[in-house]
């Protein structure tokens, strides 16, 4: 008699395997929470230092509206009348945050931290006006930091929440 098969035995110790191979491996896999407020804080880093070269190439001022304890951000543009308008370079009509993702607070040293309200920075001819550091928290709890320079234009990316520059 020829009996074709695995014996349980075997089957136990194919799934003790694996079972071992998931611990390892899950624990190691990002949560895409995370992923997402990665992204987002490089996403707005990128989208800021792209408006400032954008506004001295092109002699225009943007705006980069935030609404902190949201994630409500959206870029505009100058209208030649004053008055906000939707950009016309595609690349700055995409959201800069992914959906989810909050702007926990905004700090502008001369004006202090705002936690809540509306808040506008202008990026004009000569880049940002103020330093800035902006934090971006996950529905987990987790920060980044995102610190925009004036004058020279430099965004930096920081994983957690700083106050400082570095």
């Amino acid at each position: 008699m020829n009996r074709r098969g695995f014996t349980l035995i075997e089957i136990a110790v194919v799934l003790a395997i694996i079972g071992m191979v998931l611990m390892l491996v899950i624990p190691r896999l990002p949560s895409s929470e995370q992923e997402n407020l990665k992204v987002s804080a490089r996403t707005l880093a990128a989208t800021l230092r792209y408006m400032q070269d954008r506004a001295a190439t092109g002699r225009t001022t943007y705006y980069l509206r935030m609404a902190p304890g949201t994630d409500n951000v959206k870029v505009l543009e100058a209208g030649t009348d004053g008055s906000e308008i939707e950009p016309l370079d595609p690349l700055l009509q995409k959201r800069p945050v992914r959906e989810g993702t909050v702007v926990a607070d905004v700090v502008i040293p001369r004006l202090g931290k705002a936690t809540d309200g509306t808040l506008r920075l202008d990026v004009g001819i000569g880049g940002l006006r103020d330093f800035v550091v902006i934090h971006l928290r996950s529905p987990e709890g987790l920060f980044w930091t995102v610190m925009a320079f004036p004058a020279s234009g430099k965004v930096k990316v920081f994983d957690g929440y700083q106050e400082e520059a570095l």
